[in-house]
């Protein structure tokens, strides 16, 4: 039976996704985490300027729920206005979440669901905020991912999030958790003794 688990479970998540007007039952993770009790790992950067210009620097962290990737850049398109409301943002933010409907079409997810998109302020900066639920095509694993975007010290600062199935259920605090203390440390350079760089 135990083998069994892990089938079970995919195939009810893959039938609420396969209904989107029907909000599926969360089911609750046995003792999940409480906003306060994740700890995230800071694993690697990664400089994205030699292949693609303008597309910056990115640091991953890790926990037991998921991972992160921040992402600094400008995309060599000058001074970014704070928060949310420079002209080229909403394009910018469009371009985000069309990233990951072109995964699922070039065959890296098996299914995209893209949820409501919302205006939102943590730590005194606005951020614009996309949910999405993926399936991966080769694990067939389901993931709780987000996207948060804004712009800050005039480059743009997204924050794309993806955590395991079942998703704890307080992610959403988890999630402005992190963000709050990654703006107070300065998202530019993680803490961390000895940072990896990839090119």
């Amino acid at each position: 039976m135990t083998k069994l688990w892990p089938a079970l479970l995919i195939a009810a998540l893959l039938s609420g996704c396969a209904a989107p007007s029907v909000t599926p039952a969360t089911t609750p993770v046995p003792a999940a985490p409480a906003a306060g009790t994740v700890t995230w790992q800071y694993m690697r950067s990664t400089w994205h300027e030699a292949r693609l210009p303008g597309l910056g620097i990115s640091h991953r962290y890790e926990s037991r729920v998921g991972w992160i990737d921040v992402y600094l850049y400008d995309l060599k398109q000058g001074h970014w206005q704070a928060g949310v409301d420079d002209p080229r943002f909403e394009a910018q933010f469009n371009s985000s979440v069309e990233e990951v409907r072109l995964a699922g079409a070039r065959g890296l997810y098996a299914e995209v669901e893209v949820g409501p998109v919302s205006d939102l302020r943590i730590e005194g900066q606005d951020f614009r905020r996309a949910s999405f639920r993926i399936v991966h095509a080769v694990t067939r694993k389901a993931y709780e991912s987000f996207t948060f975007l804004t712009a800050r010290n005039g480059r743009l600062l997204k924050y794309r999030m993806s955590f395991d199935t079942p998703a704890p259920a307080d992610v959403d605090a988890i999630a402005r958790e992190f963000i709050e203390r990654n703006l107070r440390s300065g998202p530019d350079m993680p803490r961390a003794a000895r940072p990896l760089f990839d090119t």
